[in-house]
């Protein structure tokens, strides 16, 4: 694989790196953010303290996560990101992204400073990814700010490739999908929220749009989160249309249940293309019911054509509904994830999945590309939005490569 920028010039689908030999792990008990803080501003203007990488979220956080408006999937149907903090004028809002930048630089030097004297003779690989994770959350919520200054007095400069070659079998090309327009989207809160019309519809032209890619994306394998959203946005957009009683199908059909269930045909299996639940690519855990998912044996009624192996029987027991999941604790579910996506046979793979659960994952990757790739892989996603990346692993935990050909006097044999 040859990654030029980390970016394929193809306008669909768009392609980046992500190097999941990069990744280290975050360990709350060493790293920088068991005593490094940062102030995240509020409506008000008041900064709360947050304690980084440690779990401790901000109110405005919560508040934040409690009434919908962060991420663009927890909970509204466009992506339009976080809330953000009102201010009167440009100045203003870049002086104010300048003091977070200061405040956590200054409490980073300080932590290198204590590593320096407690630990001169280890890495410090995990302080790294966690400076770098709080310094995409702030360019995300203020995102104007953050263009401004990196704007500011640049001059236009030449193109230099930064290319990453790594034998094929070491890659994979994942294709991640956020789930189409929920019910909850639009502000009809269920538990397990299920599609809308519109998000069976948006479901259906995403379908399209990839039986008329040329070449063919050619999935060999669908994992999807067990959330009912995420399951019927998978049967819409990689099942093989109406089921016609041949076979088994991937998801029967469905009556209307008004403000809580669309209707839909039943939907068939494509041919030789294995549908996966897993728990682990679910959203964030947090206050909103649409992610407290049924009862598995409802699902696994609804849609026979679905593995759920990997998922636990019975009820959710991982939702709490007065608890919610650290950002931290997102991003290493998502690196568990990746890596669990890296020791399986496939090398082209669907995600659907949902926006929170992916922008926290690939947050944590990227930070030494250009610019716009790392817009391309730090942004929320839209309902039902594709977009495929290539993941790679450096570290050499690879599978067979089948189009390796001996050459020399073994091929003569």
């Amino acid at each position: 694989m040859i990654a030029l920028n980390g970016y394929s010039p193809s306008p669909r689908p768009r392609t980046d790196v992500v190097h999941l030999g990069c990744y280290c792990r975050i360990d709350r008990r060493s790293a920088f953010p068991s005593t490094v803080r940062h102030g995240l501003g509020t409506p008000t203007g008041r900064c709360d303290i947050v304690e980084i990488g440690g779990g401790v979220e901000s109110e405005a956080q919560k508040h934040r996560y409690k009434t919908a408006r962060a991420y663009g999937d927890t909970h509204q149907a466009s992506s339009g990101g976080p809330c953000m903090a009102l201010v009167r004028n440009n100045d203003e809002q870049v002086e104010r992204f300048k003091t977070y930048v200061r405040s956590l630089n200054e409490q980073f030097a300080r932590w290198i400073v204590q590593q320096w004297e407690a630990k001169s003779d280890k890495f410090w690989s995990h302080g790294m990814v966690d400076y770098l994770r709080h310094a995409v959350i702030i360019k995300r919520d203020h995102p104007d700010a953050a263009a401004l200054l990196e704007s500011n007095g640049k001059q236009e400069r030449k193109h230099e490739a930064q290319l990453t070659i790594l034998p094929v079998q070491h890659s994979k090309v994942i294709h991640f999908v956020r789930h189409g327009e929920g019910f909850h989207n639009i502000g009809i809160v269920n538990e397990d929220a299920h599609l809308t019309e519109a998000g069976w519809r948006q479901a259906e032209a995403l379908n399209k749009h990839i039986q008329q890619l040329k070449p063919a994306i050619d999935v060999q394998v669908v994992v999807v989160s067990p959330l009912m959203r995420a399951l019927e946005t998978a049967a819409g957009a990689f099942g093989a249309g109406p089921f016609k009683g041949e076979g088994r199908p991937l998801m029967l059909s469905q009556t209307e249940d008004l403000d809580e269930r669309a209707p839909h045909a039943a939907v068939a299996c494509p041919e030789g293309i294995p549908f996966i639940a897993f728990e682990g690519c679910r959203e964030r855990l947090g206050a909103a019911i649409c992610d407290k998912r049924r009862d598995i044996a409802f699902a696994e009624q609804q849609f026979p054509g679905v593995d759920f192996s990997h998922i636990e029987r019975g009820e959710d027991t991982v939702y709490e509904q007065h608890k919610v999941e650290s950002e931290h604790a997102v991003m290493e579910r998502g690196a568990r994830f990746l890596q669990w996506i890296m020791a399986r046979p496939e090398s082209r793979i669907a995600v659907v999945t949902h926006c929170g659960f992916i922008f926290l994952t690939l947050s944590a990757f990227g930070h030494e590309c250009a610019l716009s790739v790392q817009e391309e892989m730090h942004r929320g996603f839209d309902n039902c939005e594709m977009r495929t990346m290539v993941i790679t692993d450096a570290a050499g935990g690879g599978r067979f490569n089948s189009t390796w050909f001996p050459g020399g006097r073994e091929c003569l044999r």
